[in-house]
């Protein structure tokens, strides 16, 4: 095995980093509420913009952004783990993991938000996920020649 070639650890760490990125989506989430739930009088905002941002912010909406990030968030922490033990199944499914969620957000939500993310994040993946199926070929080829 070729140690100096680092491509399924940069792909673990992507899964991370994508958990990581979640969890501060939903926190930014959280902190949206509490700025913009309860509008204090004689602010800076006008108040048709503080009227919307109050509707947009409610506590349904926010518990369930929270809620998803921080599934999403566990889910790819815990793809992320199996990828470091170089579980093939882990980075394929991580792999479909940040695409679907990418299209949603692309044609379901109308926004390009995460775009840039996605893109790295896949991209780490793409490049650990050869690796090691070409390491699970050379073992299997090695396994036949014996």
């Amino acid at each position: 095995y070729d140690y100096s070639d680092r491509s399924v650890q940069h792909a673990g760490y992507a899964a991370v980093a994508y958990a990581a990125a979640n969890l501060f989506g939903g926190m930014l989430a959280w902190i949206q509420y509490l700025l913009y739930h309860r509008p204090a009088t004689n602010t800076v905002l006008p108040d048709d913009l503080a009227g919307q941002q109050y509707l947009e912010h409610t506590p349904l909406i926010t518990a369930i952004v929270v809620g998803f990030s921080i599934i999403i968030a566990a889910i790819s922490g815990v793809f992320g783990f199996f990828i470091f033990r170089r579980r093939r199944f882990a980075i394929v499914a991580m792999l479909v993991l940040v695409i679907v969620l990418q299209l949603y957000t692309w044609f379901v939500a109308h926004s390009s938000t995460g775009t840039l993310v996605s893109i790295i994040v896949v991209a780490f993946l793409l490049r650990g996920a050869k690796r090691m199926f070409q390491d699970y070929a050379e073992q299997k080829m090695e396994r036949e020649k014996v």
